[in-house]
């Protein structure tokens, strides 16, 4: 999945468009007033936009419109770079450059399937940061793609699937809790938590510490919950999410595993 935000394609689209129709009606005043030179912030925000829509075609494969782009820059830069009044041919090739570009664009862009994300979601689609935090990156690594996942798939609005990755998200987390304790994960999630479970019921406070043993209870009893609430629903396929309870999902598996980060490392 790529990103595109729609202010990247619309307002170069828009500026580039403005400036086209200032410049024609330059060329058609040519003799009638007195020439002058085209503003400097005009000239950089015509190059800027082409540049923009540059990216957006090299990131969305638009080959087509990257030759537009590409096979007059040079000369466009360099005519838009003198400081003087450009004649009407010299606006007429500008002008007829933007125009290329922005229908090229256009054009090819008609060919793609884009998709919008919800503003409330679109960030979880490319985050800078992980997800979860450094903390559950380093101490459960092979849980990052699942996470990622779930977060495109929030962005996207496939609740179910967002759910899904959460669960699988999860797999290292429980191994590690279960290695802490001193026992080896089984094929599925009770067999695994009833082993835990157990060993816990083996520690003593005096040996253990009192913290040590509320908090590994703690944390089988919300891995427990979990399996019971949505790991057997989602991995079952016997439940469909909707927006709020994969929200709900994706903040407590979030909460849950940078709880259990902050002890365990697979």
């Amino acid at each position: 999945m790529k990103r595109i935000e729609a202010n990247k394609l619309l307002k170069p689209m828009s500026y580039i468009g403005g400036a086209i129709s200032e410049w024609r009606l330059l060329q058609q005043l040519e003799g009638h007033i007195a020439p002058a030179a085209i503003p400097f912030e005009t000239r950089v925000g015509f190059m800027k936009s082409v540049e923009l829509l540059k990216e957006a075609a090299s990131d969305l494969s638009m080959r087509t419109s990257l030759g537009v782009i590409e096979a007059e820059w040079d000369d466009a830069f360099a005519q838009i770079a003198v400081n003087r009044p450009l004649s009407a041919h010299e606006l007429q090739r500008l002008a007829n450059y933007g125009e290329r570009v922005s229908t090229v664009f256009a054009t090819e862009a008609c060919s793609l399937a884009l998709m919008t994300l919800a503003p409330g979601h679109a960030a979880y689609a490319a985050p800078e940061r992980p997800l979860f935090g450094e903390q559950v990156e380093e101490a459960f690594p092979t849980a990052s793609a699942e996470i990622a996942d779930a977060g495109r798939c929030r962005a996207a609005g496939l609740w179910t699937a967002c759910v899904t990755h959460l669960m699988r998200a999860l797999e290292p987390a429980l191994g590690a809790l279960a290695a802490w304790v001193g026992v080896t994960p089984k094929a599925n999630w009770n067999a695994t938590l009833n082993q835990i479970e157990a060993r816990l019921r083996e520690i003593h406070k005096g040996v253990d510490g009192d913290e040590a043993e509320r908090w590994a209870s703690e944390a089988a009893l919300q891995l427990r919950a979990v399996k019971n609430a949505w790991r057997n629903h989602a991995m079952h396929g016997r439940t469909r999410y909707e927006e709020d309870d994969a929200v709900r999902v994706f903040d407590s598996t979030k909460y849950l595993m940078q709880t259990l980060a902050g002890r365990l490392t697979e």
